[in-house]
């Protein structure tokens, strides 16, 4: 290994390229983050070489580079370990540079940024050769515009642009601001200065911009040092570490990359709008990509996984199975990624939709890994009646525990323990999960019947029990139940809110008309679910505490749900009413969250 400090006329200057393995991550820089930072620090220095010659170099921070022994008659070629991010983002400020010179008559600055992006070689058999840096496969096609287009009017024309907003991905959006930006500072004192601000940037470029170079050679490892480089505050998303692990792998095993990279692992870069959107899960928001992971390891190790050692864990387990080769666990995490994608895109109207929906508000994501199993075992779609049926008693397990206000703790071993069942059964069915659920006892993991839901549902006070979002999934799904054959079928779009009947202050509009009520006993049963409905966030605040018959009114003019309909029929609103409405709707969970009969 081989530290040395560097310029980028010495890193860029002379004939290479600086190879980027398909197995690193894409390109992920943005503005906010890396682009503005770069080009106020660049800037600075440049408005500081304007001023006078004493200029401090700025650094940029470390570059790996492995050598590649390639064919003689190649372009001198190495492999980008650590700094691909900002190699690349480099070149496209000097494309940037290069391009606006040309724009503002600056020629032979121009060609001097130029130098620094292009590899002058007239022999080549290979055109992409001319690329100082060449990314990962999934960003090649962008940078090659790119680099190539000469001008922000020309690379809109190869997206088919007809605007001045962004591209809509990274490497030609780099290129746009960088140019702006460039174009921007160059003019700032007029014309007569261009030259000399284009000058000072060239020099900038040329002499105060420094990296380390850390060059390594046969003796060492460098998935070591990549993962030793990026083990703590790094940006790397966990999935970023496993992919150069295992294609790493891969090539010490003697596996055809390119073909393996295209089969099992190329969907997850090319979709990569959907594997590193950020969800949120409970408080804190988590890239697709390291959810799926998490889910699935926990499957593949039969254990609970923790969201902060997953790479390290991952590794672990390919270590347990020396049978399975790297081609084994890039195909396992594929055939499972189809599935986690299926459990993300069925339509909110189908059956799974809505499991899915409910699910989510619950925030019960400890069942996800058994559900990865059951659709990957049943190759089942929407629709399939099997699938259909273990959501049924899935759904029914989790809303009864719910309303019983038992403890999630264990879920995650009873979720791994139901896998394991039914693969020594021989097969993922309704009647196999029931068995099994039906099982557990105490707290930690029966089944609610019907005599412990309905206490807990009439006599509960769920208002202040029962998360919000939770409560309200509850009354959707109660108002679902009660549709009908003669009634239209109504879908909720919309937040709704949850508002009492008889108000929380109630003592102004609604006074005790029993002198037999205690007013604890009425503030106790204000807040269980007969007295609760759903109306939408405008109307909320005019019912507010008024008298019963304006409610009612109000509420009956403007809502079409199921819920309220039978209101009307109600002149008074009292103890008696919602004690009699909370029977009510507990027939209907009841037939929406099913206990099953005895075999």
């Amino acid at each position: 290994m081989e530290a040395n400090k560097r310029n980028l006329v010495s890193v860029f200057g002379q004939p290479i390229q600086l190879m980027v393995p398909l197995f690193q991550r894409p390109y992920v820089w943005d503005e906010e983050k890396q682009w503005l930072p770069l080009w106020e620090n660049i800037q600075a220095l440049a408005d500081r070489q304007l001023a006078g010659p004493d200029v401090r170099p700025h650094f940029l921070g470390a570059v790996v580079l492995d050598q590649l022994k390639m064919p003689t008659g190649t372009v001198e070629t190495r492999q980008v370990i650590d700094g691909q991010q900002r190699l690349t983002t480099l070149q496209l400020f000097l494309a940037a540079a290069r391009d606006a010179a040309q724009a503002l008559g600056a020629i032979q600055h121009s060609r001097a940024f130029g130098t620094l992006t292009r590899n002058d070689l007239p022999l080549s058999q290979n055109p992409d050769e001319e690329f100082k840096v060449w990314p990962t496969n999934v960003d090649r096609v962008h940078f090659r515009r790119t680099l190539r287009a000469g001008s922000p009017e020309s690379l809109r024309r190869e997206y088919l642009k007809k605007d001045k907003g962004k591209i809509g991905h990274r490497i030609p959006d780099a290129y746009l601001y960088f140019y702006e930006e460039i174009a921007r500072w160059a003019s700032e004192d007029g014309e007569e200065y261009r030259l000399a601000r284009l000058d000072s940037l060239h020099k900038t470029v040329q002499s105060h911009l420094l990296f380390v170079v850390i060059d390594l050679d046969e003796r060492d490892d460098a998935q070591i040092i990549f993962e030793t480089l990026n083990a703590l505050g790094t940006p790397l998303l966990p999935a970023d570490l496993v992919k150069n692990y295992l294609f790493h792998a891969a090539q010490g095993e003697g596996w055809p990359i390119e073909e393996l990279y295209a089969e099992y692992w190329k969907p997850f870069d090319r979709d990569e709008e959907f594997w590193r959107a950020e969800v949120t899960q409970g408080r804190l928001k988590r890239p697709n990509i390291d959810l799926f992971l998490q889910y699935y390891l926990t499957l593949a190790t039969n254990d609970e996984v923790i969201a902060t050692h997953l790479f390290t864990t991952f590794r672990d387990y390919v270590r347990k199975t020396p049978a399975l080769t790297a081609g084994d666990h890039l195909s396992g995490l594929a055939a499972y990624a189809d599935v986690y994608r299926r459990l993300t895109s069925f339509e909110r109207e189908t059956r799974e939709g809505v499991f899915f929906y409910r699910l989510a508000l619950m925030e019960t994501t400890t069942v996800i890994p058994f559900l990865l199993e059951l659709f990957k075992q049943q190759g089942g779609g929407q629709g399939d009646s099997d699938i259909t049926d273990i959501l049924n008693a899935l759904e029914s397990f989790l809303v009864r525990r719910l309303v019983c206000r038992l403890t999630t703790k264990n879920y995650n071993r009873l979720f791994l323990d139901l896998v394991q069942r039914l693969r020594q059964e021989g097969g993922f069915t309704a009647a196999g999960v029931q068995r099994f659920l039906l099982e557990q006892k105490g707290d930690s993991g029966r089944w609610p019947n019907d005599a412990e839901f309905q206490a807990s549902w009439v006599d509960q006070p769920l208002y202040r029990l029962l998360v919000r979002k939770r409560l309200r999934m509850i009354l959707e799904a109660v108002d679902a139940g009660l549709h009908g054959k003669f009634t239209e079928r109504l879908h909720i779009s919309g937040k709704l809110q949850v508002e009492h009947l008889i108000p929380q202050s109630w003592k102004e509009h609604w006074p005790l008309t029993d002198p037999n009520i205690p007013p604890q006993r009425r503030d106790d049963l204000v807040q269980t679910i007969g007295n609760l409905t759903l109306v939408t966030e405008n109307l909320n605040p005019s019912l507010s505490n008024g008298p019963w018959a304006m409610k009612r009114d109000k509420i009956l003019d403007h809502s079409a749900l199921n819920l309220n309909r039978p209101l009307r029929v109600h002149q008074t609103w009292t103890e008696a009413d919602i004690t009699a409405r909370s029977h009510r709707l507990f027939e209907t969970a009841r037939q929406i969250w099913p206990y099953p009969a005895a075999e």
